[in-house]
Order: C-alpha cells, then sequence, then structure tokens
C-alpha cells in the first residue's frame, strides 16, 4: 500500500513523506500471530500495510472480539496517546504487513503536523461511537427507571421535563413565560427533579440557569417523540431561540444552534456577542473549538476571535486552528488578512516556546508584506512560487537563527554595550591625534584606529557586520582618508560581481529537491549497516560540496538526512551511532568546503583579498587542495570510527525498498530541476576547463545566471527574497578595505614591520603554515566567522610574502583553521548542524571530541601538504 493512500499522512507533501518513510519500520506476521497482548506497555503504533488483524479483549477467562482491522487502518496508537497499557490484544488473522512508528516518531508526527492530530481525533470519535453502540443496551433499562420517578410528578412538571429535553440550557425567564411557575419553588415542592435537572449555582446568587442532566435526556427526548409530533417540538425549539434573541442572551442562542448541529449560525450568533456584549470568553472559545474547522475558515471574523481567545485561554489549539488555515490556503487571495494569520502563528508559537516556529511565522509574514508592497508584482502573479520559496528558505535558515545566537561570546547588557561604543570610538580619536609610526602617514594610521574600531564591535557583536563595514567607508571618506570611488572600488570588482551570479544560482539550486534526492542516491549506493551508511553520508558531501557555495546550508541538508537515518536503523537520540553519522554529516557537508573553489563564498572573498594578482582556477584549486583532502578525510573518518565505534549495531537496517519509495514519492525531476543541474554542472565544467578557453570564472557565472533567468527558473522575486544582499554589501566594503590598505601603504609597512621583527617564522614553510593554524585557533576565540578570515588574510598576507608562501596557500590554511568548534560559540557551521537536527543528533560534548580530531586533521593535512607544494612550485 502506498503512503500517500493512508488516510493520515493524506494532507503531507511528498518530501514529507519521503522523510517519514525512512522512520518507519515493517514487521511481518502470519496468520494466527499474537501482536500485543492486552496490558502490554504500548510505545509502538502500527500501520496495516496489507492482511487483516482482529482486536480482542478479555474478561471472565472469555475472548471477546472487538473490530476487524484491514488495509490502511492503525492500531496501538491509543497507548501512545494515553500513555497507558494495551487495552486489547491483537491477533493476525492473515498473513499481515505492518508499518512501525515508535513513540518519538509519532510524538514528532503529531506536534508538526495538525491534520494528523485531527486524524486520531476523528478516530477516537469513532471508536466512542462503536462504545456507545455496545452500551445501547443500557437504555433501556434507564427508561424504566425514568418513567418510575416521572409518576411521582404532576403532568404539567413532566411536560416541561419533556420541553427541557429539547433546550440546551434553560432561562428561568422562559420557564415563567410558557409555564408560569418559578422554577426553585416548584423543585422544592418536588425534591424528584433535582435527578432530571442540574442548575448553575453558586451559593451566592439565585440561580437563573438550568438543563437537563445527561442520563436523562436522551430518554426524556424519546418520550416526547412518542408523544408530541415535530411540528410541536420543533415551535419549541424556535419559541426559546426568540426569546434568547430578545433577550441578548447570545451565548444560550449559540449552545442552541450548536445542539441543532447549526454550525454557520454558531459563529455569527458568537460575533454578534463579541459586538454587543462583553463575551464569557471560557465558553465562548470551548464553542469555537468544537466547531469544524471549515466552518471557522469560511468566516474570517469567526477565525480571527477563535484565534485571539487562543492566545489567551488555548495556545495549542489556537495553533491547530492557524497552521490548518495557512495549509488550506484559506487567505492566500488577501494579504492583509493572510499577514494577520502568520502574526497569530508566531506569537501563539512564542507562548508555547516553540522558537523555530516563531521565527519560521514572522518570516512568512515579511514576505507576505513584501507582496503587499507592490515591491514583487512578478510575485502578485505567482504566489505560489513566492510561498514555496519562503517555506524553502526558512527551513534552510531557522537552525541558522539559533546557531547565529549561540555563536555570540558575549551577551552584552546595555552597559556594555555603551562601553564598547566608547572604545570604538576612542580608538577612532586616538589614532586621528597619534603621531604617524612604522612609516605609516596621518590617514594611514586614522585607518587603523577605523579598523580596530571595527573589530571591537564585531566582536561584542551590538550592530550588524554590514552596518559596521559600511560606517567604516563612510568614515574612510568623511576624514579624508581616501575618496569616495576608494572607498567603494569593492563593488566594481568582477568578484562581486561572482558573487551575485553564485548566490543566485545556490538559490535555485536549494529551493529544488536535488540535494535531497542526490543524498538518498548516494545513500542506496551503500551497505545498510552503520558504516556503509557513514561512507554514503561521506560520498554525498563530497558530491555536494562545489554545488552550493554555503557550508551552513549544506550541514542544513546534510545533518537531517544523518538524523533520518539513525531513526531508520534505530539509534537513539545522542547514542553513538547517531552521533557517528550526524558529526560525520556535519564535518564531510560543511567542513569540506575549503578544498573546492565554490565550496563557499568565503572561498572566493578570502582569496580576491589575497590573491588578485595571481588569479587561481577552480581545476587548480582542487588539485592544489587535492592532497589535504585525502590526509583531512582519512584522519576525520579514523577519529569518528575509533570515537563512535561502541554501540552502533544498527537495532534495524536502512530498507532499499525504503529508499526506493522515498525516491519514487519524490517523482522524476522537473524542468527546473533538470534546468538547474544542466547549468551548474555546465559552469562547474567550464570553470575546470579554464585553461583551454581562458574565460574568467565571473562571466562563466554570468552565462549560467543568464541561463536561469532567460529560462524563468530565477525570477526576480528569488533573487530579491533568497540572495543574502546584506552580505553582499558586507563582502565589498570588505574587497574596499583591502583595495584602501594598499592605497595607503599600510600593507607595505606590515611587510617590513613583520619582516624584521618575525623572521623565526619565516625560516620554515611548515613552521609558518603551523603558528597560522594556531593563530587563527585563538583568533576566533574572540572574533568568528568572515570579519575573522578578512582580518586574518590582511594581516599574514605580507609574512606569507616573505616566507615565500603563495596567496591561495595561506588563504586556504586560513580557511580551514577559522572554523574550529572546541568551544561551540566558535563555529557557525557547527552550530548550525548542532540546532539542525533539533539538538538530537548528538550532544556538545561529543562535538567537542570531534574538535579535536579536526584540528589533528587540519595540522597533519597541511604539514603533509608541504612536500607536494613545493613540488608544484607553490612554496619558495
Amino acid at each position: 500500500m502506498k503512503l500517500i493512500e493512508i488516510e493520515m499522512f493524506k494532507q503531507l507533501s511528498n518530501m514529507e513523506l519521503a522523510k517519514l518513510l525512512g522512520k518507519l519500520e515493517r514487521l511481518t506476521l502470519q496468520a494466527g500471530a499474537t501482536l500485543f497482548e492486552q496490558g502490554d506497555p504500548g510505545d509502538t503504533m502500527y500501520i496495516i500495510d496489507s492482511g487483516t488483524i482482529e482486536l480482542f479483549t478479555r474478561s471472565d477467562g472469555m475472548r471477546h472480539s472487538l473490530a476487524f482491522l484491514h488495509e490502511g487502518d492503525t492500531l496501538g496508537e491509543m497507548a501512545l496517546l494515553t500513555g497507558e497499557a494495551r487495552s486489547a490484544m491483537a491477533v493476525a488473522t492473515t498473513n499481515v504487513v505492518l508499518m512501525q512508528l515508535d513513540r518519538e516518531t509519532f510524538d514528532a508526527l503529531i506536534t508538526e503536523h495538525p491534520t494528523i492530530s485531527a486524524y486520531f481525533i476523528r478516530l477516537i470519535s469513532q471508536r466512542l461511537t462503536h462504545t456507545n453502540e455496545r452500551l445501547r443496551d443500557s437504555k433501556e433499562m434507564r427508561s424504566q427507571w425514568i418513567m418510575q420517578e416521572l409518576k411521582q410528578l404532576p403532568e404539567p412538571l413532566v411536560q416541561f421535563l419533556l420541553w427541557s429535553a429539547h433546550l440546551a440550557t434553560i432561562h428561568n425567564g422562559l420557564i415563567e413565560l410558557r409555564f408560569g411557575f418559578s422554577l426553585q419553588e416548584k423543585m422544592k415542592q418536588y425534591p424528584v427533579l433535582t435527578k432530571f435537572l442540574s442548575v448553575d449555582d453558586d451559593g451566592m446568587n439565585e440561580p437563573q440557569w438550568s438543563k437537563i442532566k445527561l442520563e436523562a435526556k436522551s430518554a426524556l427526548i424519546e418520550m416526547a417523540t412518542a408523544a408530541h409530533s415535530y411540528k410541536e417540538k420543533r415551535q419549541w425549539i424556535e419559541d426559546a431561540q426568540a426569546f434568547y434573541t430578545e433577550q441578548e442572551q447570545w451565548l444560550a442562542l449559540a449552545v442552541m444552534y450548536k445542539e441543532e448541529g447549526n454550525w454557520d449560525k454558531v459563529v455569527h450568533t458568537v460575533i454578534r456577542q463579541q459586538a454587543m456584549s462583553e463575551p464569557e470568553e471560557t465558553q465562548t472559545f470551548g464553542l469555537l473549538l468544537e466547531c469544524p474547522i471549515e466552518v471557522l475558515l469560511r468566516c474570517y471574523a469567526a477565525l480571527e476571535l477563535a484565534v485571539r481567545l487562543g492566545l489567551v485561554h488555548g495556545p495549542e489549539e489556537g495553533l491547530r486552528i492557524v497552521e490548518h488555515a495557512v495549509r488550506e490556503g484559506t487567505l492566500n487571495d488577501n494579504k492583509v488578512k493572510l499577514i494577520s494569520l502568520y502574526e497569530w502563528g508566531a506569537e501563539l508559537s512564542r507562548l508555547l516556546h516553540n522558537r523555530h516556529k516563531a521565527l519560521e511565522y514572522l518570516q512568512l509574514a515579511e514576505a507576505a508584506a513584501q507582496v503587499l508592497s507592490g515591491r514583487w508584482p512578478q510575485a502578485i502573479q505567482d504566489e505560489e512560487r513566492e510561498y514555496q520559496l519562503a517555506q524553502q528558505k526558512l527551513t534552510n535558515r531557522k537552525s541558522m537563527f539559533f546557531a547565529e545566537r549561540a555563536s555570540r561570546l558575549i551577551n552584552p547588557s546595555q552597559w556594555a554595550r555603551w562601553l564598547a561604543l566608547v572604545m570604538a570610538l576612542s580608538m577612532i580619536v586616538i589614532f586621528y591625534f597619534m603621531p604617524p609610526a612604522a612609516g605609516l602617514t596621518d590617514k594611514g594610521m586614522l585607518f587603523i584606529g577605523i579598523a580596530i574600531a571595527a573589530v571591537i564591535l564585531w566582536i561584542v557583536n551590538i550592530i550588524p557586520d554590514y552596518i559596521v563595514a559600511l560606517g567604516m567607508a563612510m568614515l574612510w571618506v568623511l576624514g579624508g582618508v581616501v575618496k569616495p570611488e576608494v572607498a567603494l572600488s569593492g563593488f566594481a570588482s568582477p568578484t562581486w560581481l561572482y558573487m551575485i551570479f553564485i548566490m543566485s544560482i545556490s538559490v535555485v539550486i536549494t529551493k529544488s529537491g536535488i540535494l535531497y534526492r542526490l543524498s538518498l542516491h548516494a545513500l542506496k549506493r551503500f551497505p545498510p549497516h552503520f558504516r556503509g551508511q557513514l561512507w554514503g553520508i561521506v560520498a554525498g558531501g563530497i558530491v555536494l560540496n562545489p554545488l552550493i557555495p554555503s557550508s551552513s546550508a549544506k550541514v542544513s541538508l546534510g545533518v537531517p538526512i544523518a538524523q533520518t537515518l539513525s531513526e531508520s536503523m534505530g539509534f537513539k537520540d545522542r547514542s553513538h551511532g547517531a552521533a557517528g553519522l550526524g558529526l560525520a554529516a556535519m564535518v564531510f557537508y560543511g567542513f569540506t568546503a575549503p578544498f573546492v573553489l565554490t565550496g563557499s563564498y568565503t572561498n572566493v572573498m578570502a582569496y580576491s583579498l589575497a590573491g588578485a594578482a595571481v588569479p587561481v582556477t577552480w581545476l587548480e584549486w582542487a588539485l592544489y587542495a587535492l592532497p589535504a583532502f585525502a590526509v583531512f578525510g582519512t584522519v576525520m573518518l579514523v577519529a569518528l570510527s575509533l570515537m563512535f565505534s561502541g554501540s552502533t549495531i544498527a537495532v534495524k537496517q536502512v530498507s532499499g525498498k525504503v529508499l526506493d519509495e522515498q525516491i519514487r514519492l519524490l517523482g522524476p525531476l522537473t524542468n527546473e530541476e533538470r534546468i538547474s543541474v544542466c547549468t551548474v554542472v555546465g559552469c562547474i565544467v567550464l570553470m575546470m576547463l579554464q585553461p583551454l578557453h581562458g574565460i574568467d570564472s565571473t562571466w562563466i557565472m554570468l552565462i549560467g545566471f543568464s541561463v536561469l533567468v532567460i529560462s524563468s527558473v530565477l525570477d526576480r522575486q528569488s533573487l530579491i527574497s533568497g540572495i543574502d544582499w546584506t552580505f553582499l554589501i558586507f563582502l565589498g566594503i570588505a574587497f574596499s578595505f583591502a583595495n584602501v590598505a594598499n592605497e595607503l601603504g599600510i600593507v607595505e609597512s606590515l611587510t617590513d614591520f613583520l619582516g624584521s621583527n618575525m623572521s623565526f617564522f619565516i625560516s620554515s614553510p611548515a613552521l609558518f603554515l603551523t603558528a597560522v593554524i594556531v593563530l587563527c585557533f585563538i583568533v576566533t576565540l574572540i572574533v568568528r566567522d568572515d570579519p575573522a578570515v578578512i582580518l586574518l588574510v590582511t594581516a599574514l598576507l605580507p609574512l606569507s610574502q616573505q616566507a615565500g608562501v603563495h596567496p591561495w596557500i595561506l588563504v586556504f590554511v586560513i580557511l580551514l583553521s577559522t572554523d574550529p568548534f572546541f568551544f561551540s560559540y566558535q563555529s557557525p557551521t557547527y552550530l548550525t548542524a548542532y540546532f539542525s537536527s533539533e539538538e538530537r543528533a548528538f550532544s556538545h560534548r561529543q562535538g567537542q571530541k570531534v574538535a579535536f580530531g579536526y584540528a589533528l586533521a587540519v595540522l597533519l593535512a597541511v604539514v603533509v601538504s608541504v612536500p607536494y607544494w613545493k613540488w608544484i612550485g607553490l612554496l619558495h
């Protein structure tokens, strides 16, 4: 049976079904075999793929049949929902094939997919209905008891009870209007009435409301049906409704409409109550929760009221309503209301401490607001495409959001923020008035003061990096350091254009399902045990490394796949098996980026700062780094195998059939995926052949960019929302930084100073590069990510020239060494990997063990490559 044909999974996308399938385990039973006994602990639920199962209950030593379950039915879920033991036994009546869901997978499905929650609510309701049918026999006995009690009452009171049974709630004023007596007095006179009626008595005031008790209601209705016509009973209800309308008793009126099943009138009455009187919020919210979700979605005012009451009285229920509305696309045609819906989702998620979801909804609200503002006319014609892009972008960025927050060395208080600003301003003032030193000019001294101020702000991280960078450029111009055209020269470099083009291509690849598809194919071709899948992850990382120029994006893809594999193999969260696969995905999807030119944006940025006069092609970069990659990969595989070799025997094996089904669910390659893959592969091949045709990488990427735009695979909307433009602003100033430093003679001064004072380190290439690695590890304790790379490349380039080290080697070593994770905050790539599995794949302690293996791998890769680099002429 296909997964999509199972009722509870019908609302999941193909991608979600493919991922779910990897978590299911198949179980085969022969006819007559017992699946579980009554009273067994319930930690698994089952879906029948084929065959029939009979449920039994035991009592008085006898076995009583309850039901037959067939293909597509579920069983065992009640124990998971309630946490209690199995309430029945299950026996296979034919040969049966089952799909098993463990508690963790079940809980995740319930949490992430409200439609599955709704499915189980309907299922439980159906089973309650069956239970009621079995209790039907007891109704006759209850009716006989009621008849005996009614004989103690006069006929008018009997008629009163028959009438009351047709109303949900009864106001004393209505009783006096229709029957002409006070209910309180009659209840004192005839105490037997208390067996039929319950009153809302708070002990403070005379009760105004009453209703028939549930155990007597159905029997009284049946008796009224025998004594009165349908027309009479309908008139009773209409008279009561007219009374409540006249008296503005809207909640009572809504409850009556609910009894009739007229939910459209229920919601309109509740809205009327909201507008005309102070609402009884708890009861109103309860009514709206009982209302079928389809009715709420048809009436925006009711939907809004339900969600707003959910913010106060039931965030979980409120979020369920929001998610259903988002999934159904009810408000897609009204962007104003859609934005409100997303904002409610964010607030409800925040109340439920679900920060991932809150971020998603806020980003979706922002995307919808941009469409509404008219800045994206094309998006208005293609809203579905925009929605998918936003969803994909959020999926990749939510782990990066938490990684960014966790990567802060300190979380400064208000006074610390002011202190940092004062220190930054002080550096500028001090260097402005300081006499020139080391052969620098006044302008050079001011440039250094501004640079130190920027570093302080980058360390404290109280202002976005790109704002700090723009501030630097502004001060260069206002302070007379350089002319505006030099301060902004980085934006005119071919490398800056190259970054736009490669980011654009990355957007197209990331939003398609091609990466997930390629990873599944890689895993399918390796053995289904731990070591086999470990090699599959390594192969997948190697294949995908040149396709996405973002380490964080790659680990956001790779680590969740590894986590899914761990679950499929039965590894518990953070076990040796789960951690081994998760950390392998982190290393080979994210930390191998420096080994190919297109592995990361930072590669291109760093080399443009150092080697503008000595260009390196894509193929040359890969060949230069090949021995280092072989050493690095070997050391990391050995380290991972040694650290996580224990307890990695899989409880179950990854099924080739499951992987086939996951690939089938993804469907054939779409036209956009074909164009995207051909374009990316074509660009890489052209860059590999650059020595033959001589076309610069920037113009090769421009060709690829043009193909994607002309084919409409890349549209204006994707360009605006998919590219990190703030990073590009930062990058343009970074390129300008190097140009300004050169113009002011700072590079020459730094070369002279380092050459005369650090001759010991340039005596041996191996010693020099080892010192660079250690320095990078130390610097990243304070400054991380791109600012650290810029500072280190700029500062060490003069010394590397003195040491006879090719600029590529310096850049490569810095790129390898500026992402250590001895402490979790040091590495954005590590933190993205950690959060992308929702903190389940591995612990920080396990990651720290691998960090030392990573440091050793980097050191050995560089030292072992020194003879090779000398041989090919990169070291002199």
